[in-house]
């Protein structure tokens, strides 16, 4: 899978831009992009659509975006243990008067934590306005962009610089990053950064003070003899190695600051571990914008400050409390409506099934008594002739051995019926206390057979076989069976 992102470098007067695109462990440069705004009329949201429209850059490629070098402050901040849990926590209430930004306006995060002596911890914190941010949002926007990171440009470099220069990683050096109008300088140790100064500089060009380079070795050189005393509380040593980042006679540059630092200078080279496709090599500098792109595409391996989570995370929307009323009646009003609008449907759905339920009962009345024409109450009807069949039905069912109906009679002889001799019932009578069975058989012996098994059987008594007779043509042997209910028989007994 191939991940895409474009940094993107907005100076004082030019924008550039790189994308970058990874594939497993592999990171090319795809597209470069870089043009002079210094115009009036040139318009940033304009420039950044025509990188799709124009120059071949991805539109769906995520967008990391720095902010200037006068937009962020760096502050080394000593703390005890309880006020580091504090910062780590998430509560950067300390941070908010260490910076010249106001309180309200602040967004502020921490990058890296040293322990010092004395059970002291120095914590390097990046700050910014919020206004600095939303400018680059709103220019974003107006491009059509929505962007994944808002860094700090030296945290961008820092990430070039590792990538390229993968030594960096181990011991300790200095990053010097030079553009227009100031000199960054970062001291780092184990892929981490200690500190941060942003000295803004302005160069004479009188000729007591030198060439342009001179006077940029002099302040390099002397910026970073402070800064490094400050974290290390000694002289620069031969084996540290100082990463320039400068716009142009870095050769020349080099060579004055080695001589004034007495160790090693490397250029660095944004091409040396990352590769490029086809003739992408500019000599414009691409060393921040490149390192936006890799923050994003390669978090595990990079570390920063990204504004724009900080700045997602401390915003609060202020309570309009007009609007907030408006919004609720709103939503009141339309819960309202949509209740009426239920009950009326509510109200025609149950008036269409009753009318059909009062169909459907006059349809099984009619189907039901049909000889009936007059249908006052189809309901109060009906439950008057199930009365009545009721009633026939208790007649019917008077006799019941030991708690049986007639249908109970009518299984239990069909049970205990001899499956041989071809027996037959032709007639079968119950009455009130007796049962009558007319039928016939193969042979005299089945009738008497059929007469003991129903003697066995508990609800019948007095098991008679009367009028048994035998066809002198046919053969077939016709009898009368009367049979008597236990609870008949204890009567006739008690008589």
């Amino acid at each position: 899978m191939i991940r895409r992102c474009i940094g993107i470098e907005i100076g004082s007067y030019y924008l550039r831009a790189v994308q970058i695109a990874r594939a497993g462990e592999q990171f090319l440069i795809e597209k470069v992009f870089d043009t002079q705004t210094r115009r009036s009329t040139d318009s940033l949201p304009d420039i950044l659509q025509s990188l799709s429209s124009q120059f071949g850059f991805d539109r769906r490629a995520e967008v990391a975006i720095s902010l200037g070098s006068d937009e962020v402050f760096y502050r080394n901040l000593e703390t005890d243990f309880a006020a580091l849990e504090q910062i780590r926590s998430g509560k950067l209430s300390t941070l908010e008067y260490n910076f010249p930004i106001q309180p309200g306006e602040i967004v502020a995060g921490t990058y890296s934590c040293r322990q010092l002596p004395a059970e002291k911890y120095s914590v390097l914190a990046a700050a910014t306005a919020r206004a600095a941010i939303n400018e680059k949002l709103q220019i974003l926007s107006d491009a059509k962009m929505q962007p994944a990171l808002i860094e700090a440009a030296v945290f961008a470099v820092h990430s070039t610089v590792i990538f390229n220069h993968p030594e960096i990683r181990v011991g300790q050096a200095i990053i010097a990053n030079i553009d227009d109008e100031h000199l960054t300088v970062a001291v780092t140790q184990d892929n981490g950064i200690l500190i941060v100064r942003n000295i803004p500089f302005a160069i004479r060009p009188d000729s007591d003070s030198g060439s342009q380079e001179e006077q940029i070795a002099l302040v390099l050189s002397r910026e970073a003899q402070v800064t490094w005393r400050r974290v290390f509380g000694a002289e620069i040593g031969q084996e540290t190695k100082v990463y320039l980042i400068a716009g142009s006679d870095c050769d020349y540059l080099q060579s004055l600051v080695e001589e004034n630092l007495h160790c090693q200078v490397i250029i660095v080279d944004p091409y040396a571990k990352v590769k490029t496709a086809g003739d992408y090599k500019v000599d414009f500098p691409i060393y921040v914008a490149e390192g936006l792109a890799l923050r994003v595409l390669a978090p595990e391996k990079t570390k920063g400050v990204n504004f724009l989570q900080l700045n997602k995370a401390g915003t609060k929307t202020k309570l309009d409390l007009k609007k907030e009323l408006v919004t609720y009646a709103a939503i009141v009003g339309a819960i309202a409506v949509c209740w009426a609008i239920g009950l009326f449907l509510r109200l025609s759905y149950l008036e269409d099934s009753f009318a059909g339920l009062k169909n459907q009962i006059t349809d099984v009345f009619q189907d039901s008594l049909p000889e009936e024409k007059n249908i006052v109450n189809p309901l109060v009807q009906l439950e008057q002739k199930l009365g009545s069949f009721h009633k026939d039905y208790q007649l019917f069912a008077s006799f019941c051995p030991q708690g049986s109906d007639p249908l109970e009679v009518l299984r239990t002889i069909s049970a205990n019926m001899p499956s041989q001799a071809n027996m037959k019932i032709n007639d079968l009578l119950i009455a009130a206390d007796t049962i009558r069975i007319i039928g016939s058989c193969d042979s005299f012996e089945s009738v008497y057979q059929w007469q003991q098994v129903l003697r066995e059987v508990s609800g019948f008594k007095l098991v008679d076989v009367q009028d048994v007779q035998k066809e002198p043509k046919s053969g077939i042997v016709r009898f009368t069976m009367v049979l008597s209910s236990a609870k008949y028989s204890k009567v006739m007994e008690q008589k």
